[in-house]
């Protein structure tokens, strides 16, 4: 699935989690994610990849 837009991650400072989301060219939420918890030791994320087929290969 190739999606076409604008990829825009933020951090929530009251929890430290991360979200995101990518918007269409007209302008439509076409993705969204949140309390994505991250790393930066290990350099990665520590949530579960719901959205990724990578992530659902590890779950089968």
């Amino acid at each position: 699935m190739n999606l076409t837009g604008v990829k825009v991650k933020c951090r929530d400072l009251n929890t430290v989690l991360y979200f995101w989301t990518i918007i269409a060219p007209d302008e439509t939420i076409m993705v969204f994610e949140r309390d994505v918890e991250r790393d930066f030791i290990c350099a990665g994320r520590q949530t579960q990849k719901w959205l990724h087929d990578s992530g659902l290969s590890q779950h089968l």
